[in-house]
C-alpha cells in the first residue's frame, strides 16, 4: 500500500501519496471550501460563538461514538447470534481509543457517549432494514484516491456487499433531528465522488450508494437511496465543485 500523509495547503486539508507527484484534495474539502457557508455563518452570530462551539462539540462527539460502534458491530462475524454482537461491540468499544477520547458528561442531555450509543441502537433496534441487510463488508473507513477529474482523495465510512447481491457505498450520519431530503445534497455528492473513487481502486462499479442517518428524536433512522443513475447526477455536481476549488485554491 503506498505511504499516505496528511497535509495542509492553502488552509485545507490534503493527502501526499507515495509515487503521486501532486498532493490531493479532501472530498470534505472541496465541499467545505466551495458551499455558501451564509447560514453557518448566520447560525453562529445568532446563538453565539460559546453556544455554536458547544453544540458542535456535542455533535462531533456523539458522531464518533454512532460512528465507531457500528463499525466495530460490522466487525463482528455476521453469523454470531446478535446479542453476542452487540455484547463484543461493547465490550471493544470499552478500549476503542477514538470513543475513550470522547469526553462524558453527568448531564445526559450533555453526555455525547450516551447519544452516540442511542443513535447507534436506532439502527440495531431497526436492524433489518441496515446493518442485517450486509452479506459483508467489503472495506471499512477505506482510504480512497483518484487523478479523475484533477485529483481526489477521501475516507468512505463503508463499502459493503449487501444480500441482494449489490454493492454499496454507505454513509453514516448523525443528527439531533430528521433531514429533509433537499438539506442533504453534499451528503449525495460526497457519495458519488467515493462511488468513483472506489471504482478506480476496486475495479468494481459500485450498484449505488445508501445514506444513514440516525437522529436523536425518530427511533426508526432515515435512508437514502442512491441508484447509479444517481451517482452519474450528482458526480457531475461533484466534477463542477471540484474546478471551483481548484480555482479557489490552485494546485
Amino acid at each position: 500500500m503506498s505511504e499516505i500523509k496528511r497535509v495542509i495547503v492553502n488552509g485545507k486539508r490534503h493527502y501526499q501519496i507515495n509515487g503521486v507527484e501532486q498532493k490531493l484534495p479532501s472530498v470534505t474539502s472541496i465541499l467545505s471550501g466551495t458551499r455558501d457557508n451564509k447560514f453557518l455563518f448566520e447560525w453562529r452570530k445568532r446563538v453565539g460563538e460559546k453556544e455554536a462551539n458547544r453544540i458542535s462539540k456535542l455533535s462531533a462527539g456523539r458522531g464518533t461514538v454512532m460512528h465507531k460502534l457500528i463499525e466495530l458491530y460490522l466487525e463482528t462475524p455476521s453469523d454470531m447470534p446478535y446479542d453476542e454482537r452487540i455484547a463484543e461491540t461493547m465490550k471493544g468499544a470499552k478500549v476503542d481509543e477514538e470513543i475513550l477520547e470522547v469526553n462524558e458528561k453527568k448531564d445526559r442531555a450533555e453526555n455525547p457517549k450516551l447519544i452516540g450509543y442511542n443513535l447507534f441502537m436506532n439502527f440495531m433496534n431497526n436492524n433489518s432494514e441496515f446493518c442485517g441487510k450486509i452479506d459483508n463488508v467489503v472495506a471499512s473507513e477505506k482510504f480512497l484516491w483518484t487523478l479523475k477529474g484533477g485529483g481526489y482523495a477521501g475516507t468512505v465510512d463503508n463499502i459493503s456487499r449487501l444480500k441482494d447481491g449489490s454493492l454499496k457505498i454507505i454513509d453514516f450520519k448523525s443528527s439531533a433531528k430528521p433531514k429533509r431530503e433537499d438539506w442533504i445534497e453534499d451528503y449525495k455528492i460526497q457519495v458519488a465522488a467515493y462511488s468513483i473513487a472506489a471504482w478506480d481502486n476496486l475495479g468494481e462499479r459500485p450498484s449505488g450508494g445508501e445514506i444513514w442517518i440516525s437522529n436523536e428524536i425518530q427511533p426508526m433512522p432515515q435512508k437514502f437511496v442512491m441508484e447509479w443513475e444517481d451517482i452519474i447526477e450528482y458526480y457531475k455536481k461533484f466534477r463542477i465543485r471540484l474546478n471551483q476549488f481548484y480555482e479557489k485554491y490552485p494546485k
